[in-house]
């Protein structure tokens, strides 16, 4: 059973470099679809990147059995992120300023980390685990880029070592749990990864269907949501190094242990009739984004609804841009996600 603090993988979309505490370029070609706001201070735009948008502290700070963050210890790392039958576990990295956590990297091997998924070791380098979503993060922009590793040279330091993460999230085909056969399964990172991830091209990222109403917008939005959307509402394919379905893109169907009775589904989020959210307009889903509800004025389930992530800081603008690419997606069928109300009836 998944540990209730992984519910926090919905919040940003990726994981900065869920691996172990010893812990990256090819960028989109087209920048015109990507938003960078001008004269804004590097430290404050990567902070606000790595709140709203990437989502690291979602997976970097440790939380309690109900999944609260523990006081005292953001971004200080937690342990059993994702934990096998066998007790095994993936350990995520303390990435504070300090000497346990990422105060003795260097700008460079940071970089790496975040957007190549490499870390550095005694003998060279390692891949990491792909839930450390380096295969997106691999996209942001050089200013974005310099902008995240700037913030985190001033995070406060908190003296905690993480464990190494298990032999069974070590990648590579020696693995015997990548090269097992495991059947496929609705909770990524459980089968392994047969090697270090794939950097997805973002010419294969979806783009708005020709003549949506406000294309300016939904290719900046496409950035955006390439960043916070993509790695949970789109199926993983583990132990595959690609790790995402390249033809179900925001099509969902990814699930997460959140500790309610119910489990919670990420769903389809294109603008499929059947099994999508056609049917929600661009302000619908920019409440959704911002305030945690459906089309209805329900509660969504957590992680998404239970602490939406543009609420409070994501601006209307980014959350506005969002909404406009999302409902620009062209349709793709995928599973009707159950009902998973908040708060749990």
């Amino acid at each position: 059973m998944l540990d209730p603090k992984l519910a926090s993988l919905l919040l940003g979309g990726v994981f900065f470099a869920c691996s172990d505490p010893d812990v990256m370029s090819l960028r989109d070609p087209d920048p015109d679809d990507r938003a960078e706001p001008v004269g804004v201070d590097p430290v404050i735009r990567g902070q606000y990147l790595a709140d709203f948008v990437t989502g690291c502290p979602g997976c970097h700070t440790p939380r309690d059995a109900m999944g609260a963050p523990i006081p005292g210890q953001p971004l200080a790392g937690a342990e059993c992120f994702i934990q096998l039958d066998n007790g095994s576990c993936l350990n995520v990295p303390n990435i504070t300023n300090h000497p346990t956590g990422l105060m003795n990297r260097t700008d460079a091997e940071i970089r790496r980390m975040l957007v190549d998924g490499f870390r550095p070791t005694e003998t060279g380098e390692e891949p990491l685990f792909p839930v450390m979503a380096s295969f997106i993060l691999h996209n942001l922009t050089e200013q974005d880029l310099d902008a995240t590793v700037a913030w985190l040279r001033t995070v406060p330091g908190v003296d905690k070592t993480v464990p190494r993460r298990g032999p069974e999230f070590d990648p590579g085909p020696e693995n015997p749990r990548s090269s097992s056969g495991l059947p496929a399964s609705r909770r990524g990172g459980r089968r392994g990864a047969l090697g270090p991830a794939t950097p997805l091209d973002m010419s294969v990222v979806p783009m708005p269907v020709p003549g949506y109403a406000e294309p300016e917008a939904a290719l900046r939005g496409r950035y955006l949501a390439t960043q916070a959307c993509m790695v949970c509402h789109t199926r993983h394919l583990d132990p595959d190094p690609q790790w995402l379905d390249y033809t179900k893109f925001f099509a969902g169907g990814e699930e997460f242990d959140v500790g309610l009775p119910t489990i919670a589904f990420a769903p389809n989020i294109t603008s499929d009739p059947e099994t999508g959210i056609g049917d929600w307009s661009v302000q619908d889903i920019f409440e959704a984004i911002r305030e945690g509800t459906d089309k209805d004025g329900d509660g969504i389930c957590p992680p998404m609804g239970g602490a939406p992530m543009g609420a409070p800081g994501m601006t209307d603008e980014d959350a506005l841009d969002i909404a406009h690419y999302i409902k620009s997606l062209p349709p793709v069928t995928g599973e009707r996600a159950e009902s998973c109300p908040f708060p749990p009836i």
